[in-house]
């Protein structure tokens, strides 16, 4: 697998044709979401955890009793070491094996997985750049593998702000067909309604301007009960119902 960095990320390399390399350091995109919402004994409010549990023996589990293993047949399996695992013959493990170059709009959005922030090596910086600004005078993207959290991956290279982001693609094979959905008819006032209602609520989105409220109303809740309010259930109501029309008029109109 690729080297984790004693800093952020993986220390790997973009490899194209498995000549032009470019040192980077490959890092999350997103930081560790955090909730003050944690599990508690009832009886006697002592801290819950989560805990590891052998299924044969029921035993709890530490860091050191587990192994990571492949199951080759029923009851068969085959355990790995750390350094095993680091030493498997696969360019990906140290390398994103860049295949090809395509526009974006030829990925499924469905098949994005995992995005990672692209940061250039000290020694790669120049070359880092120069493809970044390839990608974006071309407006292509690069299609590769890489290994990464025991697993291979397809993966897509995109210009981000300047520098570069990598996404892990779900393999073909691994997405689900699309449920199928019954099919009704849609009158020419219907879809006039839906353009004006689409068209009223359409403006510039900014990432800003949407936040997590719920542990805003978690904390609510918990100092009302700390004070001694009764803390009310809602109940879900139903709401009259209206003609499919009638509510996207409204919506319209308000």
């Amino acid at each position: 697998m690729a080297g984790k960095t004693q800093g952020r990320g993986w220390k790997m390399a973009i490899s194209i044709g498995g000549a032009f390399l470019i040192p980077i350091r490959l890092d999350g995109i997103a930081r560790e979401a955090k909730s003050n919402l944690h599990e508690y004994h009832k009886d006697d409010m002592g801290a819950g955890g989560r805990k590891s549990y052998c299924k044969t023996c029921n035993k709890e589990l530490s860091k050191e009793d587990i192994v990571k293993g492949l199951e080759i047949s029923k009851g068969q399996v085959v355990t790995f070491s750390k350094e095993e695992l680091d030493s498997l013959p696969l360019a990906t493990t140290k390398n994103i094996e860049v295949d090809r170059f395509i526009q974006a709009s030829e990925i499924n959005p469905l098949s994005y997985e995992t995005t990672y922030y692209l940061a250039p090596d000290e020694v790669g910086v120049q070359a880092f750049n120069l493809f970044a600004e390839g990608l974006k005078k071309l407006k292509k993207v690069a299609i590769g593998k890489v290994a990464v959290r025991q697993r291979e991956s397809l993966c897509v290279i995109r210009p981000n702000n300047g520098g570069l982001v990598m996404s892990t693609l779900y393999w073909a094979n691994e997405m689900k067909d699309a449920p199928q959905v019954p099919k009704s008819e849609v009158t020419t006032t219907q879809l006039d309604l839906i353009t004006q209602v689409i068209g009223k609520f359409s403006k510039p989105f900014n990432h800003g301007d949407y936040s997590d409220k719920y542990l805003d109303a978690l904390n609510k809740m918990a100092q009302d009960k700390l004070a001694g309010k009764t803390v009310s259930i809602a109940a879900t109501q139903a709401q009259p119902q209206q003609s499919l029309e009638d509510a996207m008029r409204a919506l319209v109109e308000k």
